[in-house]
């Protein structure tokens, strides 16, 4: 209320609606950051795969685990390639361990 005091033409719906908008826009930003993250809490307690277990991802991406990261995955494919692939699009997909 003391916004309207500060501002008088200001009715207190105002002050609400701009909260409303101001939330909307901060969220559609941080939208991606969360989704990153709670992907790794999940990957992390779920343990889907261990080091060296050999993995095919739906994406395309296949091989044997080298490195499992806080914010990513390491695969070194039959080609040799190392391969490094957010957590956010290992936990999007269907992975299928061998």
């Amino acid at each position: 209320m003391s916004a309207c005091v500060a501002f008088p033409a200001w009715q207190p719906a105002d002050i609400i609606s701009w909260l409303g908008l101001g939330s909307v826009g901060i969220s559609f930003p941080f939208q991606d950051i969360f989704k990153y993250f709670l992907a790794e809490i999940f990957l992390l307690l779920h343990e889907p795969f261990q080091w060296g277990d050999r993995i095919i991802i739906v994406e395309g991406f296949e091989g044997t685990v080298e490195k499992i990261l806080l914010r990513s995955t390491q695969i070194i494919s039959d080609r040799g390639e190392r391969v490094i692939m957010p957590k956010a699009i290992v936990f999007a997909n269907s992975v299928r361990v061998s």
